[in-house]
């Protein structure tokens, strides 16, 4: 599916300026000439939501290297791990937080109108897919995160079924409330939304309430929603709750202006939902795996049912095993970093689960083990 905007329409608002789709091209693309020139196969970044996220983001498949996003709330432990598991020879970063690696060559780069300082890393030769573009860290059962490898192919096929799926709703200014380097946000709050030709707003998460893995300012977030004004957001079930539980001591609503909130990562419960709708919050739920490439199903207006996780995304398809496992294909994984097992045509999701007689999706538990807590954090009991 081709994007349908044109050059100068607004593609990003990080609260400092606005950035059309022409400029964002020609950010990624200075990006992308000086990736080549360094020689650079697969590149890193630690920074939180910006322009030169997004722009570091496309100059990586622009230039054919692998991008790695990593994310802030990760521990060091977890980041030394995401590096050099997937042989990472460039990270990119704010000076401040390159400080942490004084060893490392660096050099600093103008990217969207942010400073950043790109480190050399030893880097080393990975097995990995060919057709890799990106690899995506699950928060991990233990402190070593896991390697989703992701094709455009399978990002590319997400992202329109969203697009197809949302097209009713007119969605025109969404605002990233959850890291980028979080595969939900990355596909469903930035992929989806440009290629509509909506407004992503890109603000530093602080100002959205958000710190660390798990801190989260419901007051904070209220005000920013109140003041952007956006029609869509994706939150996780434990954001929903805080501004429920905030909205509801208060006497305050949820602005006028939304038309959806997903709300994914964990379970979220229809007592959470009618009460957050109750409040002005038009909240659905969703879900989804980094092994599918993020979003498979999702409850929308007009095709809603409490208590489900939604129906099959145009790109999904779903299935339930004879042990009441759920089983996804239609945008899968290349594979997982290291591993040269073959990707099933069908993935077993490790989600225990039934589809009803009208297609919604329920997710009755997990087949093994395993605690997902309500800000998406898989942890092992």
């Amino acid at each position: 599916m081709s994007m349908r905007h044109s050059p100068d329409a607004v593609a990003l608002d990080d609260g400092q300026r606005r950035w059309t789709f022409a400029e964002l091209q020609t950010q990624a693309a200075a990006l992308a000439d000086r990736l080549k020139e360094q020689g650079i196969r697969v590149l890193a970044t630690l920074m939180d939501n910006s322009p030169s996220w997004v722009a570091a983001d496309k100059a990586a498949l622009r230039a054919g290297v692998v991008h790695v996003p990593l994310p802030a709330f990760f521990t060091p432990e977890q980041i030394r791990h995401a590096l050099a598991a997937s042989g990472a020879e460039a990270l990119l970063a704010l000076p401040q937080v390159a400080a942490r690696w004084p060893e490392a060559p660096s050099m600093d780069i103008d990217v969207a109108g942010q400073v950043l300082a790109m480190l050399r890393l030893p880097g080393r030769t990975v097995s990995m897919p060919a057709d890799t573009v990106k690899i995506t860290f699950t928060s991990g059962t233990t402190g070593a995160p896991k390697g989703v490898c992701l094709t455009g192919a399978a990002m590319d096929r997400v992202a329109d079924g969203l697009v197809q799926a949302m097209e009713p709703l007119d969605i025109r200014r969404h605002l990233c409330a959850l890291p980028f380097a979080v595969l939900l946000e990355n596909v469903a709050g930035l992929m989806a939304p440009l290629r509509r030709a909506a407004t992503c707003v890109t603000l530093p998460l602080e100002s959205l309430g958000l710190s660390g893995s798990s801190a989260f300012d419901a007051r904070r977030f209220h005000e920013t929603v109140v003041q952007q004004q956006p029609d869509s957001l994706i939150l996780l079930p434990q954001m929903l709750r805080a501004w429920a539980a905030w909205l509801a001591q208060s006497g305050e609503r949820a602005p006028g202006s939304l038309k959806l909130v997903a709300v994914g990562g964990a379970a979220v419960g229809a007592r959470l939902l009618a009460s957050a709708r109750a409040l002005g919050i038009p909240a659905f739920e969703g879900y989804g795996l980094s092994e599918g490439a993020s979003v498979q199903t999702l409850n929308l207006p007009g095709s809603d049912r409490a208590g489900s996780a939604g129906r099959a995304l145009p790109h999904a398809r779903l299935r339930v095993a004879a042990d009441g496992e759920i089983e996804v294909a239609g945008s899968l994984f290349a594979g997982y970093l290291g591993d040269d097992s073959p990707v099933p045509a069908w993935w077993p999701t490790g989600d225990l689960g039934r589809i009803d007689a009208d297609g919604f999706l329920h997710i009755d538990g997990r087949k093994k083990n395993l605690l997902v807590t309500a800000f998406g954090r898989n942890v092992s009991p």
